[in-house]
């Protein structure tokens, strides 16, 4: 396999590096596999050198990984995961064993597939953004020799970068309706493109409970010989109280299973996914006992998923960014904070339903700000005013910092922040500047 410490690097230092990966984002979203084959045989084919789990779906995709991961590690496993977007820093995509890559890594490997491009016959070819951090990914987890990566999918599944590796299994967590434009306008439709990713005769494991997506995915499951493990059927979680469950499995039960960091009803499906797949593992040789199963659960973190900043009044940040992500969210709202109204602090991408958002959370909201994030795909504030003008209810912001250190002094009322993980990233780097 190519290897970058054996090359002169063309990236100097971290900024070129990072110059470079964002420049790629002028080519935008080109969906097909055609690019990503080519640049990963470019490098020696590195997702053939690792074992994996392939996680697509609408919503509940890191959190699952976080669990599995979790679990994996305190097993003793060395695991590789692959996430977007990042929050803060893009270390956070890459992590082995929960640790993210180190600035120098992203650097080498950034401009050992620069050179590598730069050099063979694609030279002008449109390698996306995300097809060059996928390959990054995989040619660092075959490089660190990790005994399983954990991989998300970016957008749909079937024509996605990620969808080149061949996994002991696959999870779909949950389907719904969003990058229409992309993936169709129908739940079927957006089911078969991320059901497409099922593999001949590998299980796969699904959260998904929309009738009309789990048909889609059981026909192609059926298509392909996969075994299949439905969420409510095969395995599924009892609820206890709202930090802990019982676990009704494919193969065991586990009982009084107590979630600590990464909470919310919303977490008792992604935690069952988690385990769920932690027992088709075992039976290919992977050694892991309960008590690795409890402590993982218990220590797995994801910020800016229904993350409590402070208790009272409630402060808290969610990640949702769709509809049936603010469906979650108000679960979770009515189970820790029943009767609460709250400062609701919004923000959002123009591809997302926001007016189904927002109808979802009016009834939780005592005021709704609208503040644009850097994303370029983020409402501005005069596109909110004239979408949102004449309601009392509503409210507008210039930017995300100031409207952030505004609620840190709001000290009687429960603040709610939402709408996008971008705009998370964004208020967590002010909040950590604060805590």
């Amino acid at each position: 396999m190519y290897s970058f410490w054996m090359t002169e690097m063309s990236l100097r230092s971290i900024d070129e590096t990072y110059s470079y990966l964002y420049s790629l984002e002028k080519y935008g979203i080109l969906l097909g596999l055609e690019n990503i084959q080519i640049l990963l045989k470019l490098i020696g084919n590195p997702e053939k050198k690792f074992k994996s789990i392939h996680i697509v779906g609408t919503n509940g995709k890191g959190s699952t990984a976080a669990f599995l991961n979790s679990i994996l590690t305190e097993s003793g496993y060395k695991t590789g995961t692959y996430t977007s977007p990042h929050l803060i820093d893009f270390s956070e995509r890459i992590t082995i064993s929960g640790k993210p890559i180190s600035q120098e890594n992203i650097k080498n490997l950034a401009s050992m597939i620069k050179e590598i491009i730069e050099n063979s016959p694609y030279s002008k070819r449109p390698f996306t953004f995300f097809e060059v951090t996928t390959a990054m990914a995989f040619y660092y987890f075959a490089k660190e020799s990790v005994d399983i990566a954990i991989i998300e999918a970016g957008l749909g599944g079937r024509l996605d970068a990620t969808n080149t590796l061949e996994p002991l299994l696959t999870i779909i967590t949950t389907i719904g309706l969003e990058h229409k434009d992309f993936l169709g306008d129908t739940i079927e439709k957006i089911a078969y493109e991320k059901a497409s990713v099922i593999k001949k005769n590998t299980p796969c494991i699904t959260g998904t409970k929309e009738i009309d997506a789990l048909n889609v995915i059981e026909q192609e499951a059926k298509q392909k010989n996969a075994p299949l493990y439905r969420l409510g059927k095969e395995f599924f979680p009892e609820k206890m109280n709202n930090m802990e469950f019982n676990y009704k499995g494919i193969f065991k039960n586990y009982k009084d299973i107590v979630l600590e960091n990464l909470i919310g009803i919303n977490q008792f499906d992604n935690a069952s996914l988690s385990i769920a797949a932690i027992e088709l593992i075992t039976r290919k040789g992977f050694k892991i006992n309960e008590k690795h199963i409890y402590d993982g659960i218990r220590k797995a973190r994801w910020p800016g998923r229904f993350e409590i900043i402070r208790k009272t009044p409630p402060f808290i940040i969610d990640g949702a960014h769709n509809p049936q992500g603010i469906e979650s969210l108000i679960k979770n709202l009515d189970a820790f904070f029943p009767g609460l109204k709250f400062r609701i602090v919004l923000t959002v991408l123009k591809d997302k339903d926001i007016n189904e958002m927002i109808d979802k959370l009016k009834p939780y909201a005592e005021e709704i700000v609208f503040v644009p994030n850097k994303n370029e795909r983020s409402y501005k504030r005069h596109e909110y005013e004239q979408l949102f003008k004449d309601n009392h209810l509503f409210s507008f912001a210039n930017d995300i910092p100031s409207v952030i250190k505004d609620c840190i002094y709001i000290k009687d009322k429960p603040i709610l922040f939402t709408g996008s993980l971008y705009g998370i990233g964004e208020a967590k780097e002010v909040l950590n500047d604060i805590f």
